[in-house]
């Protein structure tokens, strides 16, 4: 009797053993990961960059304003003229009072080759409004982590493989939203990016 307990007894530990590591390894179980709702985005943050202009920028500086922020380099063939472009119509699409709660950049992910010169020259594709930002590698690099933004280097024309996020960040330096432009669609992308624009900002 004693032997068929003990032997039980090592059938059930083995059991929980096995239970509790299958848990651990398939993140199910006990070990699955608390839902956490109306949790905040942690994207976004302080940084302190210099524009086409040669001027600082502070991001603090903006704090009462929304900030619609886009990553890019300026000799990306065509997923940043074309974002830029639809940025561009969203901003002739807002009407002054919405336009004056939106400060909109541009930041580089290729600070080596993007001078304030070359930035310069960019923006004049674009408009006007669009602040063209660069910097030391090491803040542009903390930006980039900030929000989340994936880059890599690839060989060919591209040069720069990265993310086309637009986000709109809100008073204060908060995350509201992101924006990801089908350039694929007929729709028009700026008709739909204005119209989610002036329903976070109308809301002040």
């Amino acid at each position: 009797m004693i032997k068929f307990v003990r032997l039980l007894s090592s059938i059930l530990v083995a059991l929980s053993v096995i239970f509790l590591g299958y848990c651990y390894f398939t993140k199910k179980g006990i070990f699955a990961p608390a839902v956490i709702h109306n949790a905040e985005v942690k994207i976004g943050g302080d940084f302190s960059l210099i524009n086409q202009d040669g001027k600082v920028i502070r991001s603090n500086d903006f704090k009462d304003k929304y900030m619609m922020i886009f990553f890019g380099f300026s000799s990306c063939k065509k997923i940043c003229p074309m974002n830029l472009g639809i940025i561009s119509e969203t901003l002739a699409k807002l009407d002054e009072k919405t336009s004056d709660k939106l400060q909109t950049f541009f930041i580089t992910v290729d600070p080596e080759c993007d001078s304030t010169e070359k930035l310069k020259e960019f923006q004049r594709q674009f408009d006007y409004r669009i602040q063209m930002l660069t910097g030391e590698r090491k803040k542009i690099d903390e930006v980039i982590a900030n929000y989340k933004v994936y880059t890599s280097k690839v060989g060919g024309e591209e040069g720069i493989n990265h993310s086309s996020i637009i986000y709109l960040i809100g008073p204060g330096g908060k995350y509201v939203a992101h924006f990801a432009a089908d350039l694929n669609s007929d729709e028009s992308q700026s008709d739909k990016i204005a119209a989610e624009i002036k329903k976070y900002i109308n809301e002040l």
